[in-house]
């Protein structure tokens, strides 16, 4: 046999203080994220626990060893499934997944101590595996359309597996009635060689799942605005340099429209820099409902907004944005009667670069503001 028991459980024992090790210095360096350091204890306990058993491996007849091997390596399992659950920010009550954790031990000291000789016994870790990792399984499909979805499938792969490693365990266990899982077996040592892949794919798949989670949080603050969870003035720059680059290409159509809010230093020095940011959330909410999808909104700067219209020439740019303005004057703004004034400009030959496009926007934008404010004026 090319491997024996006992080389395999080496192999699982140094692969799993290393895993232990690694998560921990991860777990130091993304601290910023719930469920990391709980997921670093479900490696610590899983190494001692796979220690623990390659112990009882050389002394079978401790006891202590026995619980030890069945107490952390379920242990493991729980600290796993909740450490998922916090990363992915679920914060219902967890006491129940404890309860079942306090079930197992209670079963585990009564099968070692009282009824050795049981197969129920070697049953009882692959099963409570099973509930808890079934359970990671079901948050992890619950945030499926988390902007790290594709590490996070990737994580609800490996569990999966390793769920049907354990109902394979369960199976190999009733059908060859055996009471012990350290004897040098096929079946023993198959296992341990699954348990040793499987664990290797949910550790670099939840490493994985933080890495791109934090690549995506650091994207969106270098993009977002902060305050209105809308593009930044650079993001939406980009988008405008884009569409440019398109018009110029090959001709597309494209307008953008600059914006406005009417008298809004009036509203921070009367009602406070809190109710302005307030205003302008509100405002963006009211924007965004306006707006199609293929649309995009930026905030520009202080009050001003922008927004890209694709596929959008003149007159239908001032359609929308006569729309924008209606929509902003007849919604009272935290009790207060806002307005927008907007300057609107299409694409064309003249535009030698997008900065004069931009001013030419600003212009009717200023235009519009001359005239007494909410209105709209398009350049030209």
């Amino acid at each position: 046999m090319l491997l024996d028991f006992k080389t395999m459980s080496l192999m699982v024992v140094i692969s799993s203080f290393l895993y232990a090790i690694t998560i921990a210095f991860f777990a130091l360096q993304a601290n910023q994220y719930k469920g990391i350091r709980l997921y670093m204890w479900g490696a610590i306990c899983a190494a001692i626990g796979f220690f623990a058993s390659t112990l009882y491996s050389l002394f079978p007849s401790s006891i202590i060893l026995r619980l030890g091997t069945g107490y952390f390596l379920i242990s493991a399992c729980y600290f796993y499934s909740l450490g998922i659950a916090r990363f992915l920010n679920f914060d219902f009550d967890f006491r129940w997944l404890f309860g079942v954790l306090l079930l197992f031990f209670a079963l585990t000291s009564y099968g070692v101590i009282v009824n050795r000789v049981s197969i129920v016994n070697p049953l009882l870790v692959p099963i409570y595996g099973i509930v808890f990792y079934s359970t990671a399984c079901c948050w992890l499909w619950k945030r499926r359309h988390a902007n790290f979805a594709s590490s996070l499938y990737f994580v609800l792969f490996s569990l999966i597996l390793i769920i049907l490693i354990f109902i394979a365990r369960c199976y190999a266990i009733i059908v060859y009635q055996m009471t012990s899982s350290i004897e040098n077996e096929p079946v023993n040592i198959g296992f341990l060689l699954a348990v040793f892949i499987s664990g290797y794919l949910r550790n670099v798949g939840f490493i994985m799942m933080v890495s791109h989670r934090l690549y995506q949080d650091l994207r969106d603050a270098a993009e977002i605005d902060f305050l209105t969870n809308i593009y930044n003035r650079r993001a939406i720059q980009q988008v405008l340099t884009q569409q440019f680059n398109q018009f110029k290409r090959y001709n597309s159509v494209c307008s953008l429209i600059l914006l406005d809010i009417d008298h809004f230093k009036t509203v921070n020095d009367n009602y406070g820099h809190e109710t302005g940011d307030k205003v302008l959330q509100d405002v963006t909410e009211i924007l965004k409902t306006q707006l199609r999808k293929t649309d995009t909104l930026g905030r520009w700067g202080g009050e001003e907004f922008l927004c890209v219209l694709p596929n959008t020439n003149r007159d239908k740019a001032i359609e929308v944005a006569e729309k924008l303005r209606s929509a902003i004057a007849k919604n009272k703004i935290v009790d207060i009667a806002c307005t927008i004034s907007l300057g609107v400009k299409m694409f064309d030959t003249n535009d030698n670069t997008v900065d004069e496009a931009i001013k030419h926007a600003d212009d009717a934008l200023y235009k519009a503001k001359h005239n007494g404010r909410n209105s709209v004026v398009a350049y030209g």
